[in-house]
């Protein structure tokens, strides 16, 4: 895990709160510092990081700092250290603060998988800016007796960790994608062919693909694939593993049990689906566990096909589900001959993948 911390080269304190971090943590975490923006830069350019850490506020380096490390796929932790408190904000509030504040400073703040505060007074101002509810409280050693150096390196290392593990889709090399993906087919169809030009990936890899499974609730068809191909997996329990999700995120519900199981015919299920579908897409809530669901209804249950796009015409359903027949396609595998409607892959469709793949990014 390598980690780019940015502090501010005047402010000694935050200095020595970094050498503590240092001296604390295991070989498992490679930390580097920057106190310039073209050492920052540098850096950057140089090696590829896993989290930039911003020690502090009002720094006018951030803002490019920040959007380099996002660019490069880099995830964001910010500590304060209190220069976010009301009275440091009123400070030079009309000629500083507040355009820096509308510059980059709730920007950084607002990007951040984790802000890392020292104390619950701390942490209530922050709450109360709304900028970012993913704040942790970690006591810091250099002002209380209260936590020791180690201890508070650990707490540290826990919460890179918990941001590596979130969204872990987003941090999947193409090969891990791919297999995902010949997972969740297996998962659902129950028969190992799926996988025959796949390479198994690496043991360090299955961490990201249970996460991903669990976080995306789509467990039971990985493991269902797990046993059909007999892989041999790491000892990880992947909901015991703590993880990050966006400020206004939801965790939906199945499409049956939101939808239940009273209907006539297949056609009458598969319209309330793709209602229920047109309503998580307006919600921004459409995951990839609610496309396997779809999968395993069109495979299952056969429908009166030329009824049911009449029926999804007079509704004004039928582009819709023709971009849901694609995005099967595309993330569990469903081939045509399961398909009641041709594929349509439009630049709706693309929104749409771009909504599965990006629900939980923050």
């Amino acid at each position: 895990m390598r980690i780019l911390h940015f502090l501010p080269q005047t402010d000694a304190a935050i200095g020595q709160y970094f050498n503590i971090l240092a001296d604390n943590m295991g070989l498992e975490v490679e930390n580097h510092k920057a106190t310039t923006g073209e050492e920052a830069r540098q850096l950057l350019r140089t090696i590829e990081f896993d989290i930039v850490h911003i020690h502090g506020c009002w720094n006018n380096a951030q803002f490019m700092i920040v959007r380099r490390a996002l660019q490069q796929n880099a995830r964001l932790v910010v500590t304060p250290y209190g220069q976010l408190q009301p009275w440091v904000q009123q400070h030079h509030f009309w000629n500083e603060k507040l355009p820096k504040r509308i510059a980059y400073q709730k920007s950084v703040v607002e990007h951040a998988y984790a802000v890392i505060v020292q104390g619950n007074m701390e942490l209530e101002y922050i709450q109360r800016l709304g900028w970012n509810k993913r704040c942790v409280i970690i006591r810091n050693a250099l002002i209380t007796n209260t936590i020791t150096p180690r201890e508070m390196a650990r707490q540290t290392f826990e919460i890179y960790q918990r941001i590596i593990d979130s969204n872990p889709l987003q941090l999947m090399n193409t090969n891990t994608r791919k297999f995902v993906k010949r997972l969740i087919t297996v998962g659902i169809t129950g028969d190992e062919r799926w996988t025959m030009n796949d390479d198994v990936p690496m043991l360090g890899d299955w961490r990201q693909i249970l996460c991903y499974a669990h976080q995306e609730q789509i467990m039971p068809t990985i493991q269902r694939a797990v046993r059909t191909l007999n892989l041999l997996l790491p000892d990880i329990t992947p909901d015991k593993i703590p993880y990050f999700v966006p400020d206004n995120y939801v965790e939906t519900k199945s499409i049956q049990k939101n939808i239940g199981n009273q209907f006539v015919s297949e056609n009458d299920r598969l319209i309330a689906t793709f209602k229920f579908i047109k309503k998580l897409i307006s919600n921004r809530q459409l995951s990839i566990k609610h496309l396997i669901e779809l999968d395993i209804e069109l495979r299952e249950h056969p429908c009166d096909e030329g009824l049911l796009a009449e029926q999804l015409q007079e509704r004004g359903l039928i582009k819709l589900a023709a971009r849901c027949m694609q995005l099967t396609y595309e993330f569990t595998g469903l081939t045509e001959g399961f398909m009641p409607i041709p594929l349509l892959n439009d630049h709706i469709t693309k929104k749409y993948k771009f909504l599965i793949n990006n629900h939980l990014t923050i």
